[in-house]
C-alpha cells in the first residue's frame, strides 16, 4: 500500500495545535498573574486543560502524518479539540482554532491522487491492450492477406494498411 498522506490537513493542524498550545501558555500566565493578586481561584484549572487540548491536537496531528488510513478519525478529533480549545485555550488566539478546524476537515475530506499505471499495465478496472473484458471471449489474431499485417478482431480493419478483411 503506498503512503498517501493529507499534507495540507497535517500541517495545517500540527500550526493550529502550537498556536491552541500557546493559548494555554498564555491563560495558565494570566492565572498565575491573577493568583500573585489573590485572584487564583477565578479561571481554575482552565490553563491545564488548555495546554493539554494543544498538545492532544499536536499528536492527533503527527499521527494524522504516521497513519493516513485513519485520517477520518485524526480528522474528526482535531476539528473536536479545535471547538474546545475556546474556553481552555482562548481558541488559540483564534488562530489556532481556524488553522485546526480546518485542517481537521481537510483530513477527513482527503482522496489520495489517482497514480497512473505504468506502460502496460491497465488502469484499474480496465483490460489491458488486446485482452478481453471480463466476460468477453478474446478472438483469435487475424493476419491482412494483403499486406500479413494484424488485424483488429473489433473492427477488422488491418492496423497496417487499414484495408477491411
Amino acid at each position: 500500500m503506498s503512503h498517501h498522506v493529507p499534507t495540507t490537513g497535517f500541517v495545517l493542524s500540527l500550526i493550529g495545535g502550537i498556536f491552541v498550545l500557546l493559548g494555554g501558555l498564555a491563560l495558565a500566565y494570566v492565572e498565575t498573574v491573577l493568583a500573585s493578586f489573590g485572584f487564583g481561584f477565578i479561571l481554575g484549572g482552565l490553563a491545564i486543560v488548555g495546554l493539554l487540548v494543544g498538545v492532544l491536537i499536536i499528536v492527533f496531528a503527527i499521527l494524522l502524518y504516521v497513519k493516513p488510513e485513519l485520517k477520518v478519525a485524526w480528522g474528526a478529533l482535531i476539528i473536536v479539540l479545535s471547538i474546545v480549545s475556546w474556553p481552555f485555550a482562548l481558541g488559540g488566539f483564534f488562530v489556532g482554532f481556524l488553522l485546526a478546524l480546518i485542517g481537521g476537515i481537510l483530513a477527513i475530506v482527503y482522496k489520495p491522487p489517482m497514480v497512473a499505471p505504468m506502460m502496460g499495465q491497465p488502469m484499474m478496472g480496465q483490460p489491458m491492450m488486446g485482452q478481453p473484458m471480463m466476460g468477453q471471449p478474446m478472438a483469435a489474431p487475424m493476419a491482412c492477406p494483403a499486406c500479413g499485417g494484424q488485424v483488429n478482431p473489433q473492427t477488422r480493419t488491418c492496423m497496417s494498411c487499414g484495408r477491411t478483411v
